[in-house]
């Protein structure tokens, strides 16, 4: 039976140039096996994006576009006999 060591673990984020990656380890780490696990890293959004600042500058020409329209629809009542009639 094979004595099993402490389990000993390096987490680090690195940024991927190409499709290589290059990972240097401790020398307790030399002549060992290894498990390695690869996942992309989230990124909070911190800052609006360029993607939702174009969006919130073309919702905001909407409203500025239409801001002086104003339909009074406080007497409006929805009569379905007339939708119905044609």
């Amino acid at each position: 039976m094979q004595k099993l060591e402490t389990m000993n673990a390096i987490r680090k984020t690195v940024k991927i140039e190409g499709n290589s990656l290059k990972v240097d380890l401790p020398d307790e780490f030399k002549d060992q096996e290894v498990d390695i696990e690869v996942t992309l890293h989230k990124v909070e959004k911190e800052s609006i994006s360029k993607e939702d600042k174009d969006l919130q500058e073309y919702h905001q020409s909407i409203r500025d576009h239409y801001k002086d329209i104003r339909v009074d629809l406080s007497n409006y009542k929805f009569n379905r006999d007339e939708l119905y009639e044609r």
